[in-house]
């Protein structure tokens, strides 16, 4: 593309710079400089202020052909290789193999905005006009337009070719197209149009939107137009289809005029709706789509369709896992569970006697086929039943029958063939309703089958559906990373610019300051000196660091800032502080951008506080008001006290302002008498009232017209004290926790006396927070309003007054909610709370662009829904039940249906969508699932858990308010209990003196010196930082610690090999007689950090037996008394006796004893269910059993006692337990024997037995684990709880405003309600209630108070019961009204903002808690202390070479040798079975066995029976076959691979199917023959092998198993014990629906059974119902034993317990949704994210796998070496990422692979040189270099080839001599030449001085004759050997003195010229003499 214009072309580039020619320093323009740049001719470099860019126009295009074939040329010279020069003994090539390969510049791309370098340089005239290409990487032939859009330009890229086949870009019609195309009110125009399309689309039926579609369809054809016409259709790169979403919109216009065309042709032919052969409905549906053009054209949503279309490639695999599974599922349920849900209860035929008109037969079949016979459960739905054992059973006086009627669910529910089999096998994935299908199944198949549920559950749901999560949060963090580096590299880039704009200014103001600093720093003391300049640097540092001066001494940049350099000799592994933490050392311009104005100009001078509320308590690093300490020296007359003090924590305020201090206060009053004060302008104001100073924080107009300004800024200044003191802010938060409490407090039909106190208290409250707002506003000035806080206040205060104004009118209540807003105002001294809010607040502006998409989303699948379904939900359809409230009859109703939709509730609505409309309704419902519910609620979970990681819970903002807080408790404490003495040694005191500490400790980041002290520190698990305390929980700070400790590397590698990790537990005290494991470093479950779970047995039989003291220390100091009894005789043979114990407790025998027993007594609970009074001898031995086990544990604990003490027994959590556990045992047997278990105190005694498991996980090791890992979640687990109860607090208070009273409703007898028509309201109900037995009810589940909100908004946060909840708020009319239909419809807003802020917010906040905490201690455990020192390149690059050493080449399975017939058949067989077309044709058939598999359905015909059974039979043949001839081909190393066995099972088992299905027809139930067929499914199972995607996904569940089995097992444990507490609570209830007999408490089985369900909250809500039970729906005194055993006396009767049930469902709901299987969620992402980073790394163990299988090819026996020459061809034929595709010559030699003798190569050397490769350079550093040593020694002992052999030579030494030796040829070959021509001259002056001599000679002519051959043989042999160098010869070159003949010559000349480019110094075979001279 180089451009050669006239040497005037005023639009020509500059080759250099606007700035002038190459200049003294080197500058040369960037090298993204236009291509057409790259021509440098004189003229342009006279005239260089050209501009950059330069117009597109023919002689462009002339250019950018020429410069395509001079490319072309080039590459046909040199043949594609490349050529090499050795230059000073190193080797140099002409051109970059990888710059060749670079096709685009990234920074250039179209759609990007115009980086800065290019942008300053473009000019306005060129906006829209083509221009030529600027990326000089692009081969294609293009010209670019850059045009602005929201200020921005940004590049738009356009072919050069002609458009539509004749317009050229010079062309002014295509140049105007382009124009108006770039244009941006082209756009907004088109965005305008869109919007208003889209209003016109939710409105279908309005008759103006049919003609406003006319003109938005002009609009766009316009649009699509210009486009067409700027751009070309289709053919070249960049134009108009080239780009997705034109497609989009050409599709659009394409449907739009079809409709309107078949409108048109069938519109006159039919006057009915559907009357037209085709029905446009479903084309005008792709208008709809135009909606996502919005994305194409605004740019931040571009971006996250981006990562989501990203995302889309891995997601894709998930997406066919998922499929793949859904369909073995499927299958699996088409095989099993094919029929049985039409099992229905039919009354017993009556006896009938046969008549001529009706025969048996058909009166039977009428009977079966009638209705009304089939027995219908309380609801109306007919009952399912089972024949199997233990499967539901029928009433008495019914019989089960098969095939009666439809399946359950209209039919929709069921396995009868493939897609329904699908359909339902979806559903239980996606969780919806599942316990419906779960049920009904078991009702009819029995128990057993909850296997297959389980499966599918903890399959297919947590770990399928969680993947797709992982993969979405992975693509998004990429994005967000992407996105951050580009932020900072232009803040950098920014940064850069400003330093070099002030650095003149600076260095001048540094001159002047000097000079005048000169004269008074002479007289200064120096220890004043040095406190001045900076807080933090010693006197020698203090003339480097005057603060804000950004000289080059020491600046050090953190987030591209200037930082002053803090601490002589920093430990260069400590962290900076960052910018969130709580010490962020500020200069004072670091709010400007980093250089430093002049001191005296008090504007430029930054107010820290203002900018930054939170930076506020910065002071160590500078002057917290940016003061410059010489403006301090004119200022003030008093020497400054050290700046520690002054930024102390007494003087900070609540809105993160600066206080003045208390002394300075003081010494203002009682200096009264001296001069007139001086003021300060706030700007300027240290923070702290100087003697005689004002600070005046006023706005400049006031002190003009003020009067009494002097008397106003005392009062100001009063009122400023006031306002910072620490008790101030005490009594606001104390009066925001008041008020907080007496919102909550209002109920419905509260009494009078409490409804005035709460009126008062409001009052009160709302006069305590006007006033404060007036204080602050009075002290702070204009300061105030800086602070966010400040500002919320005042609105809050505003909206309070506005309400009281407005307090009498209706329809005002929202305005009240505002007051609700008050309970935030706790964030200002709550942390966590703050923290939460923070992340919110921050992940709504990164949610501003997803939510336009999810709405976008929403938007679309509802206009759909209401295009495609409005006019089909009628009452018809529906029967009786009406029209369903979720319907897509309006467009608020379907924005809500696709809302529930995006929560996961689904399947529900389909049904009744599918009653309305067939089929059709999956294709919005199913789409809306996957894009909503999947990817897009799965970013909105991407972006929350990237929050945290940003901005951990526990991160370190401090904000001064929790230490004013505890500043003022501290004074309280010091006031009331005089405890002065501990009060000082509290961390957080206020006056810290430079001299009572370090500087550098008050950083917090200790040197090494103080390496004690550091000790000391971290023993309390905290460190004093800046007098704050900073939590050792952090992981940030742990790191520090650690590497503070290990200062130097040698440290590190010792405590790595000692596996010592010393880092304490999280605030564990050390105390004097602190228990040994603890001195040991070990955690809180005896392990050692580091030590992995198995390596614990080995620690505990080393272990000493150590006797500890038996009593606490206070018991034992100050008594003689012990020491003479250790010496007694008695005391020696009671510590003989306590070590025996200890020896007998301690051991494993001991401790599996106890174990057993544990076990043992738990399975013993399991038998006391209901039905235990049957059988009385189990009853006794229950009884029995039961004393035994409490006498043993009894035994256990005195055991205990005597062996650990007391002290050491009741110090341990388990220890503790296990007490309680006994007690509880033994006292439940005192009161059996009293006689008293029908007492309820003590029949709750002994359902607390069922903790006794619990004593199983402190013996469990794997266990104890997950529950320390659980323990140590639970602090932050409880803290972002109690914030979300904070948040549901508002909703609750905000529920019982709105509803509160008004769930009452009135009911007929049947329970059905009536319709306001029929009842108005309470009145005419109870009136009513005698005659026609009607009641006035409530809801069990209402907002009648606080707390039953809460319980309300909890089903609707889990999704479970919420349906209920908004159809009773949306009906909600006023309180004692009867309610009616949608009265209220907007009240289903306020639920979709819970949903939102309550549901997605704050639950997933405790996701991304327990991950957070899963992180931080997986770092715990399994960081080694070597890791801190390596970067993360050297970490990839340890872990690949780890996984390198494992693998080694395999021996390739030898053909077996063709002798005689048999080996000759073998070696057949063997072809065939390592063929790759043999596998293809396999996978095909497995394929084809699946869609066969699929067919089946129920009630086949007999002849599709007979088919499929032929085809089984055919596939089974045709996999024994394949097996026979791999087991033949391959012998016994068949075996070998794991999938040939499994392959060989499967075929062996469907055999073994076929022939039993044959034989044991006759005499089996065919439903066990159905088990049989299961296992064809193991087939399909072999598509893995052939999926690589799948099989890496599958990989990752694999690594996570263990832990995975770990988890499962506390799941166990928590459900048996929740089972057995169920048991004995609810066993004995009424059975009433939901309850049926096989859904109860009655037994374990079924509690197990029914938890199991309830343990993914399935339907939690039915069974809290008939926990509600109350008389007199139940007999509160007698409960009924079951199978007619009669009534007893029972303390709740057959009631049920309210208060116990709400308790035990929703704790068991925390415990397990939120908690256990969140844990399950953390390892899964975790695992993914591990799997998918050695991707990410770029190489996985696959890809070894893979090197080595071709490696095989070219080393067939395992030596472990290859060839030389085979190196290029071997590299060539790998894959990426490790294969280089050839030519791949100068990345070999690069390599500089050893090799050894017979010129061959290791296979170990060539892979590790791939892998540096793919991992890029990796800096050697001194750790580094010793890690790789270690490795190198492995290597060793895996390779011992590679060590006996010694190295020869090595590539790169190869390719040196390889082109010395060719230029000592062409060396040569110049030499012979040369002597040649000195020949030929020698020649010519002797024939010259023979034409002389012989003149007159007779022999003239024919010496002539004779000369003239010499002369023409030598020339014609010079010009053959004289070639240019690269064509050089192979052939020796020989002196030709002799005359040769011509065509000896010829011949000569053409071997030259044919020879290739490369060649060996030694001769070719043909040559016949070697080199002579």
């Amino acid at each position: 593309m180089e451009m050669k214009g006239k040497d005037g072309d005023k639009n020509h580039l500059s080759p250099f710079d606007q700035n002038g020619t190459q200049g003294k320093d080197g500058r040369i323009s960037p090298s993204w400089r236009p291509s057409s740049a790259k021509s440098s001719r004189v003229g342009d470099e006279e005239e260089d202020t050209g501009p950059r860019f330069r117009l597109y126009d023919k002689r462009s295009w002339e250019d950018q052909v020429q410069k395509e074939k001079d490319a072309q040329r080039k590459l046909d010279k040199n043949n594609g290789k490349a050529v090499a020069h050795l230059v000073d003994g190193e080797l140099k090539f002409e051109d970059d193999e990888e710059e060749a390969k670079k096709t685009r510049d990234p920074t250039l791309q179209e759609g990007n905005i115009l980086p800065d370098e290019l942008s300053e340089v473009f000019t306005v005239d060129y906006y829209g006009k083509p221009l030529e290409e600027i990326d000089k990487y692009i081969k294609d032939k293009t010209f670019v337009a850059i045009a602005p859009r929201f200020s921005n330009k940004y590049i738009h890229r356009f072919t050069a070719t002609k458009a539509l086949g004749c317009l050229t870009p010079w062309n002014p019609v295509r140049k105007l197209a382009v124009y108006i195309a770039t244009n941006q009110f082209f756009d907004y125009l088109v965005i305008l149009t869109i919007l208003c399309n889209c209003v016109f689309l939710a409105m279908p039926d309005d008759p103006a939107s049919e003609t406003a579609e006319y003109v938005f369809l002009g609009i766009y054809t316009m649009e699509c137009i210009v486009k067409l016409t700027a751009r070309g259709l289709i053919i070249n790169k960049f134009t108009y289809l080239r780009d997705p979403w034109n497609w989009l919109d050409f599709i659009v216009i394409i449907s739009a005029y079809v409709t309107i065309v078949i409108d048109f042709t069938s519109a006159p032919s039919t006057g009915e709706e559907d009357g037209s052969v085709f029905n446009p409905q479903m084309l005008r549906t792709f208008r709809v789509l135009r909606a996502l053009k919005t994305v194409s054209i605004v740019p931040g949503l571009k971006t996250i369709v981006g990562a989501l279309l990203r995302a889309f490639k891995l997601l894709f695999e998930v997406i066919i896992l998922t499929t793949f599974c859904l369909m073995i599922f499927a299958l699996f349920g088409l095989q099993v569970y094919v029929g049985i849900l039409r099992q229905k209860c039919v009354a017993n035929v009556p006896e009938y006697n046969a008549t001529p008109s009706k025969s048996y037969l058909a009166f039977y079949d009428e009977w079966m086929k009638n209705d009304a016979n089939w027995y219908q459960d309380g609801e109306g739905e007919y009952l399912i039943c089972g024949n199997a054992s233990a499967a539901g059973s029928c009433p008495s006086g019914y019989t089960c029958m098969p095939d009666i009627g439809e399946n359950p669910n209209f039919g929709y529910t069921s396995f009868d063939h493939f897609g329904w089999a699908m359909l339902t096998s979806f559903q239980l994935i996606t969780l919806d309703f599942w316990e419906d299908t779960y049920n009904k199944v078991i009702r009819a198949m029995g128990p057993w089958n909850v296997l297959f549920f389980v499966i599918v559950v903890f399959f297919g749901s947590f770990y399928l559906i969680n993947l797709m999560l992982a993969v979405v949060a992975m693509s998004y963090e990429e994005e967000a990373v992407n996105t951050n580096r580009e932020k900072e590299e232009k803040e950098r880039k920014e940064a850069a610019k400003d330093k070099a704009k002030k650095e003149a200014a600076a260095d001048k103001a540094q001159a002047d300051k000097e000079a005048a600093t000169k004269e008074t720093t002479k007289w200064k003391p120096p220890k004043e000196d040095g406190k001045q300049s900076n807080g933090t640097n010693n006197n020698k540092d203090s003339k480097d660091s005057k603060v804000g001066n950004n000289s080059k001494s020491g600046t050090v940049t953190v987030n591209g800032k200037p930082l002053q350099n803090y601490g002589k000799g920093r430990n260069p592994m400590v962290k900076m502080p960052s910018k969130d933490s709580g010490y962020s050392v500020q200069s004072n311009v670091s709010s400007h951008s980093g250089g430093s104005k002049d001191k005296d100009d008090p504007d430029n001078i930054s107010l820290d506080s203002q900018s930054n509320p939170r930076k506020a308590d910065s002071g160590t690093g500078s002057m917290s008001h940016g003061l410059n300490s010489d403006s301090i020296d004119k200022k003030t007359t008093t020497p400054i006290k050290p700046f520690i003090k002054q930024d102390s924590l007494a003087n900070v305020s609540s809105s993160g302002i600066h206080l003045g201090d208390n002394d300075g206060d003081i010494s203002t009053k009682t200096k009264s008498s001296k001069p007139p004060p001086k003021i300060i302008k706030g700007e300027e104001s240290t923070g702290r009232n100087e003697p005689g100073t004002l600070v005046d924080r006023n706005h400049a107009c006031m002190g003009k017209c003020c009067y009494c300004f002097i008397p106003w800024l005392r009062l100001q200044n009063l009122v400023f004290i006031f306002v910072s003191d620490p008790f101030f802010d005490l009594f606001i938060t104390l009066c925001i926790g008041v008020n907080t409490i007496f919102m909550g407090l209002e109920y419905h039909n509260m009494p009078d006396q409490l409804v005035t106190a709460t009126t008062v208290a409001n009052i009160v409250f709302t006069v305590i927070f006007t006033l404060e707002a007036v204080l602050k506003l009075t002290a702070f000035g204009k300061f105030y309003f800086s602070n966010g806080w400040n500002n919320f206040d005042l609105v809050i205060v505003a909206a309070s007054w506005i309400d009281f104004a407005l307090a009498d009118l209706d329809g005002v209540s929202v305005i009240r909610t505002f007051r609700l807003l008050r309970v935030f105002k706790l964030a200002q001294s709550w942390k966590t709370m703050r923290v939460l809010l923070s992340i919110i607040m921050s992940t709504l502006g990164a949610l501003g662009n997803l939510t336009v998409i999810l709405v976008i989303i929403i938007y679309i699948f509802a206009v759909i829904g209401l295009q495609l379904f409005r006019k089909s939900y009628t009452e018809d359809k529906f029967g009786g039940d009406g029209v369903p409230r979720w319907n897509f009859n309006s467009f608020f109703h379907a924005l809500m249906l696709i809302f529930r939709i995006l929560c996961g509730e689904w399947i529900e609505e389909l049904w009744n969508c599918m009653r309305a409309a067939d089929e059709l309704c999956m294709v919005v419902f199913l789409p809306t699932l996957v894009f909503g519910y999947f990817i897009v609620l799965n970013l909105f979970l991407a972006l929350l858990l990237n929050a945290f990681g940003s901005e951990s819970l526990k991160g370190s903002d401090d904000n001064e308010e929790d230490d004013k807080l505890a500043l003022a408790f501290g004074r309280i404490k010091q006031f009331c209990c005089c405890c002065c003495n501990r009060f000082k040694k509290t961390p957080r005191t206020a006056s810290v003196g430079p001299d009572d500490l370090d500087e550098e400790k008050q950083i917090g980041m200790t040197d090494l010196d103080n390496d004690t002290k550091d000790k000391k520190a971290l023993a309390n698990g905290t460190l004093k930082a800046n007098g704050i305390n900073h939590d050792k929980g952090e992981v940030d700070k742990a790191f520090d610690a650690k590497r503070d400790k290990f200062s130097d590397f040698d440290a590190a590698r010792k405590a790595s090999k000692a596996k010592d990790s010393t880092a304490s537990n999280a605030g564990s005290t050390s105390k004097a007689g602190e228990t040994k494991d603890k001195k040991d470093g070990k955690d809180k479950d005896g392990m050692t950090l580091g030590d992995e779970a198995n390596d614990m047995d080995d620690d505990d039989e080393n272990k000493e037996t150590v006797v500890e003291d038996c009593l606490p220390g206070f018991c034992m100091k100050n008594h003689a008394l012990w020491s003479d009894f250790d010496e007694s005789n008695f005391g020696k043979k009671w510590y003989k006796l306590r070590y025996t114990m200890c020896k007998i407790v301690e051991h494993k025998a001991f401790e599996y004893s106890i174990l057993v027993c544990i076990a043992l007594s738990s399975m013993s609970l399991a038998f006391e269910d209901v039905y235990l009074y049957t059988r009385p001898e189990l009853e006794a031995a229950l009884y029995y059993s039961n004393i035994v086990f409490a006498v043993l544990f009894t035994i256990e604990m005195l055991m205990k006692w005597v062996a650990l003490g007391f002290k050491k027994y009741f110090t341990s959590f388990w220890t503790i337990l296990d007490f309680f556990i006994v007690v509880i045992s033994l006292a439940s047997l005192i009161a059996d024997a009293a006689g008293g278990e029908d007492i309820s105190a003590f029949r709750s005694l002994r359902t607390l037995r069922a903790f006794r498991p619990l004593r199983a996980i402190s013996r469990w090791q794997s266990m104890r684990i997950v529950v320390n890992a659980l323990m140590l979640a639970i602090p932050a687990i409880l803290n972002v709880l109690v914030v979300c109860m904070v948040f549901w607090l508002i909703f609750s208070i905000m529920g019982v405003q709105f509803l509160s009273g008004r769930f009452y409703k009135c009911k007929d007898a049947s329970g059905e309600v009536l319709l306001p028509s029929v009842v108005a309201n309470k009145t005419q109900c109870l009136a009513m209630a005698a005659t026609h037995n009607y009641t006035w009810v409530n809801s069990n589940i209402n907002f009648d108070n606080v707390l039953s909100g809460y319980l309300a908004l909890f089903q609707v946060a889990t999704y479970e019961g919420w349906m209920e909840v908004m159809d009773d708020a949306v009906d909600s009319t006023e309180v004692d009204q009867q309610p009616s239909f949608e009265n209220n419809l907007y009240m289903y807003l306020y639920f979709v903002a819970f949903i939102i802020f309550g549901s997605f917010f704050t639950l997933n906040l405790i996701i991304g808690v327990i991950i957070d905490n899963f992180n931080a201690l997986k770092k715990k455990y399994d960081g080694s202390a070597l890791d801190m020192f390596l970067t993360q390149g050297q970490k990839n690059y340890m872990n690949t070479l780890k996984k390198l050493g494992s693998k080694k080449p395999q021996k390739t399975i030898k053909r077996p040798k063709a002798r005689g017939c048999l080996a000759a058949c073998q070696a057949v067989f063997y072809d065939v079975a390592v063929s790759t077309k043999f596998d293809l044709c396999i996978v095909i058939v497995i394929f084809m066995n699946m869609i066969a598999m699929a067919v089946d359905h129920y009630k086949m015909t007999e002849y599709v029976s007979n088919i499929l059974d032929i085809l089984n039979i055919l596939f089974t043949t045709i996999f024994t076959l394949e097996s026979v001839i791999k087991i033949i081909g391959l012998r016994h190393h068949y075996f070998r691979q794991p999938w040939n066995v499994f392959d060989f099972v499967v075929v062996v088992v469907s055999l073994v199917s076929i022939i039993l299905e044959d034989l044991l027809a006759s005499i089996f139930n065919p439903t066990l023959l159905r088990v049989f067929r299961v296992f064809r499914i193991g087939r399909v199972l072999r598509l893995i092998k052939a999926a690589k995607g799948i099989r890496k996904l599958l990989f990752a569940l694999i690594i996570s198993l263990p832990a995975l089995i770990n988890i499962g097992a506390l799941l166990c444990l928590i459900m048996y014990i929740y089972a057995i507490i169920g048991m004995s609570l609810f066993g004995n209830m009424k059975i009433e629906l939901p309850l049926d007999d096989t859904v109860n408490f009655q037994t374990f089985a079924s509690s197990f059974v029914l938890l199991l369900r309830l343990s993914t909250s399935a339907g939690w809500n039915d069974i809290l119902e008939t926990m509600f039970l109350q008389p007199p729906d139940c007999d509160p005194d007698y409960a009924t034993r079951p199978e007619g055993g009669g009534k007893f006396k029972y303390s709740t009767g057959d009631c049920g317990s309210p208060a116990f049930g709400v308790f035990y469902m929703v704790s068991y709901i925390l415990i397990i949704f939120l908690v256990v299987i969140n844990m399950y969620i953390a390892i899964i992402l975790e695992n993914f994210n591990q799997a998918h980073e050695a991707e990410e790394v770029g190489i996985t163990e696959d890809d070894f796998d893979e090197f080595y299988v071709v490696w095989e090819k070219y080393d067939p026996l395992a030596t472990q070496f290859i060839k030389y020459e085979h190196l290029s061809h071997f590299v060539g034929d790998l894959d990426p990422p490790l294969g280089i595709p050839r030519p791949n010559e100068i990345a070999l030699v690069a390599f500089d692979l050893p090799i050894v003798e017979g010129d061959k190569i290791h296979c170990l050397d060539v892979l590790i040189a791939l892998c540096k490769n793919v991992l890029g350079r990796v800096e050697e550093t001194e750790e580094f270099k010793e890690l790789k040593s270690q490795m190198e020694e492995k290597f060793q002992e895996t390779f011992p080839t590679r060590v006996n052999t010694s190295k020869t030579s090595s590539t790169m030494q190869k390719k040196k001599e390889d082109v010395a030796a060719k230029t000592l040829q062409n060396a040569w070959r110049t030499f012979k030449t040369q002597k040649q021509l000195r020949n030929l001259t020698k020649m010519a002056m002797q024939k010259a001085e023979a034409d002389e001599n012989e003149k007159n000679s007779k022999t003239r002519g024919a010496s002539l004759a004779n000369l003239g051959k010499r002369l023409n043989s030598a020339l014609s042999n010079f010009f053959s050997s004289s070639r240019p160098s690269s064509a050089t010869s192979r052939h020796s070159i020989k002196s030709q003195t002799t005359v040769t003949t011509p065509g000896n010559s010829q011949r000569k000349s053409k071997s030259t010229l044919q020879v290739p480019a490369v060649g060996p110094i030694y001769p070719a075979k043909g040559s016949d003499k070697e080199l002579e001279l």
